[in-house]
């Protein structure tokens, strides 16, 4: 399952260099509807970068097949990587 979604990556707190979210080896966890929670993958135009604070529109590929049950076009999620939200976003685009 694929979806396209405006995501807006939070400032965290890091050690004193830039943090930057880039290509397409970046597996956060995608949690939504208060009960689903599985892996993604974030798909960035080749070239793009984006850093913290920024609002990006990105390609989600979600891992799992049966967990696009209940998505639609609209619907907030949010981005978490070791128990640490790093982003929330909304779906403009189901594929």
């Amino acid at each position: 399952m694929n979806i396209t979604a405006k995501v807006t990556f939070l400032f965290l707190e890091r050690p004193p260099h830039a943090f930057r979210y880039t290509g397409s080896s970046c597996y956060p966890r995608i949690s939504y509807l208060k009960r689903v929670d599985t892996s993604c993958r974030l798909i960035f135009e080749e070239g793009k970068e984006y850093f913290d604070g920024e609002t990006a529109d990105i390609f989600i590929e979600v891992l799992d097949s049966s967990a696009h049950q209940g998505m639609y076009i609209g619907m907030p999620f949010e981005l978490f990587v070791c128990h640490t939200k790093i982003a929330e976003g909304q779906i403009s685009g189901l594929f």
